[in-house]
């Protein structure tokens, strides 16, 4: 494709046109090595301390009470737990995408059991690491934050950044799919009462009194104007709030030929919202096969643990 921009960023090789912007791993290819070289680059213990802790210069250090955090952390990962979700709300090409991306249980009733195996919260790591190093935003705060329970996934917008050079908020969507096809029609779905989640995003989680103090430099500039607005429409007025950002990422495999995956990205439909400026930052990451990164990443992950509960023991 022409006028793609290619650069080379730590790991990966980094090709960008326009809004688009796809992450190679420089091993790419359908091996172990490749599989493993991802996990060790997403779950190396500085970045994933680094995300737990909204901390872009942390330094690990190999003390008990990391080992620990560390732990406890990684088991938000690997649990499983079944889900209803009612049938009636999609129409039949997305039950088509679930079905091929989930293992749904008809239930009879107009219902489905779906069998969710956390990757959706490795998918929104992975985003966050790639927001934070390569585009230089700031994390409002991690999602893992969260998560009251550990089988619960946590709905709604699936980042939240902001950039201070431009005074942008940052609401991202993320998707881990078999294949890039499947990851946008599951994003246009999303997309769809995109304005309204962002409504309710301020009201639950950045209206939240109990979570400004996790806020870092968004809270710093704009807790005490929060406190004075009943919406984000209000928000944006009184924070002088002039762009919105919407980062979308797919971690997706089959897919592997540039041109293919700018292509296809492009058909991402790019909405104002609330009036403003509206800034799309559409972001790949191929992963060849979804069966297999799962299975290396959920091995790797029990691995890590049994490594940090051992650790952490005197």
């Amino acid at each position: 494709m022409e006028n793609t921009e290619i650069n080379i960023f730590n790991d990966f090789e980094v090709h960008s046109y326009d809004d688009c912007t796809s992450f190679f791993h420089i091993k790419l290819s359908d091996t172990n090595d490749f599989y493993n070289a991802l996990f060790d680059y997403f779950f190396d213990e500085q970045r994933l301390l680094s995300y737990i802790e909204n901390k872009k210069q942390l330094k690990f250090n190999p003390t008990e009470c990391n080992f620990v955090s560390l732990y406890k952390h990684l088991q938000l990962y690997i649990d499983q737990h079944n889900e209803e979700i009612d049938c009636n709300s999609f129409n039949n090409e997305i039950l088509n995408i679930l079905q091929d991306e989930y293992n749904l249980e008809d239930k009879g009733d107009g219902k489905f059991k779906v069998r969710l195996d956390k990757m959706g919260k490795i998918g929104e790591l992975i985003f966050s690491n790639i927001l934070y190093e390569y585009f230089k935003f700031d994390c409002i705060i991690p999602k893992c934050h969260l998560t009251t329970d550990r089988n619960m996934n946590v709905y709604g917008i699936d980042t939240l950044y902001y950039s201070a050079s431009n005074n942008m908020i940052l609401f991202g969507e993320s998707k881990l799919s078999k294949s890039l096809e499947n990851g946008i029609r599951l994003i246009k779905e999303s997309l769809k009462d995109y304005e309204s989640n962002i409504k309710d995003e301020f009201i639950v989680v950045l209206s939240n009194r109990l979570y400004r103090d996790k806020f870092g430099k968004f809270g710093e500039k704009f807790n005490e104007v929060i406190e004075k607005c009943i919406n984000i429409e209000q928000f944006i007025e009184l924070a002088e709030i002039k762009k919105i950002g919407v980062p979308i990422f797919i971690a997706h495999g089959k897919d592997n030929i540039i041109s293919n995956i700018f292509d296809q990205l492009k058909k991402i439909q790019k909405d104002k919202l609330f009036g403003l400026d509206t800034i799309y930052f559409l972001i790949s990451l191929p992963i060849l096969n979804k069966s297999k990164f799962i299975a290396t990443f959920t091995k790797r992950i029990r691995e890590k643990r049994e490594f940090y509960e051992r650790s952490s023991v005197k």
